[in-house]
């Protein structure tokens, strides 16, 4: 009968380099107090012999568990792949685990991911909250005091620390910007959803026109899906107006695509017969067959400082809160038709 290998122990690795326990443990977490030199030498010891670090037991002493929980509301969006990659890429530094989420515009998801947060001793969230999340669905975080930082969408009158774009100001330039072409009869395809980003954006629309004098036709303003589907199928329904605009300011690049993709399918030309700007400004937008004129979000930016303030609250859980809004740049590409003016 084969006996079963006893476990690799802290206590092995300390004796086998001739150094103490708490030097070995200092290194694993990458503390500063251990030079480097002494980290190295630990490190390869633990990859010899497979000593595997028990987290669980070590947060018993320490109260940390070094993971934390990022959960988006859609991670098909190609919004979030950017936002994702610099929170892991800055929490990474402080020897720190990330835990990804979809939560699908789902309340019952994302409170049971909360739930397994807390559950499991998870040191804080970073999250991009559903569609109708108000205080009450995040009473969790708040009796349990996880801190937490919330992206793209904030929630009125929550005490979180906030990261994101100025939605605002964002759609008013890209709206202006129309303007500035020439186009009086401009609609909007929005964001479908009761959500922050949702009505800072349509507000940017808004101010855009009234800023300008111009009227906004109700059948030009589509509350649509925020899917390349919804985009075309609202495109599909200006085009069919006796009266159709000459412009579209898009919620979102994906939004956007559905109505490149509409226009060409009855073939038109994006920027000549019909102007279309999105926001967000992601890989797709600029594709040799796309061109798409949008408001560039600062993505990676978000997720640097979503997980900068997450670990600033974990460190420091009476910190100020802090709302951070992004100012966006406007890309100017064929999609919008300036090209056509030069």
């Amino acid at each position: 009968m084969t006996s079963r290998k006893r476990n690799i122990t802290l206590s092995d690795i300390a004796e086998s380099l001739g150094v103490s326990k708490a030097t070995v443990s200092l290194a694993i977490n990458n503390d500063s107090r251990v030079a480097a030199q002494t980290r190295r030498r630990v490190l390869a010891k633990i990859e010899e012999l497979g000593y595997v670090y028990n987290r669980g037991a070590a947060g018993l002493s320490t109260g940390r568990s070094n993971t934390v929980g990022l959960a988006v509301h859609d991670i098909t969006n190609p919004y979030f792949a950017e936002v994702c990659a610099e929170c892991e890429a800055v929490l990474s530094q402080s020897n720190t685990m990330l835990f990804l989420c979809n939560i699908r515009e789902s309340l019952h998801y994302q409170a049971q991911f909360i739930r397994t947060l807390i559950e499991h001793r998870a040191d804080g969230l970073i999250l991009s909250p559903v569609n109708a999340t108000d205080q009450e669905a995040l009473s969790p975080v708040f009796s349990n005091n996880l801190p937490t930082v919330l992206i793209a969408r904030h929630i009125d009158g929550a005490a979180l620390d906030f990261v994101g774009d100025n939605g605002v100001m964002s759609i008013t330039r890209g709206t202006a910007h129309l303007i500035d072409l020439g186009h009086r009869h401009i609609a909007w395809f929005g964001g479908g959803q009761d959500t922050s980003v949702s009505r800072n954006r349509f507000a940017g629309f808004l101010q855009a026109m009234a800023a300008h004098g111009l009227e906004i036709r109700p059948d030009c303003v589509i509350h649509c899906e925020s899917s390349t589907r919804g985009g075309e199928e609202a495109a599909d329904y200006v085009l069919g107006l006796p009266n159709p605009p000459t412009g579209i300011v898009c919620f979102s690049d994906i939004v956007a695509l559905g109505v490149l993709s509409c226009l060409r399918r009855k073939g038109l030309e994006p920027g000549r017969d019909m102007a279309v700007i999105g926001c967000d400004d992601i890989d797709e937008s600029n594709r040799g067959y796309v061109q798409l004129t949008t408001m560039r979000i600062k993505k990676g930016e978000i997720g640097r400082k979503a997980a900068e303030l997450l670990m600033r609250r974990i460190n420091n859980p009476q910190a100020p809160t802090l709302h951070i809004h992004l100012e966006s740049e406007l890309i100017v590409r064929e999609s919008c038709g300036a090209h056509l003016q030069r």
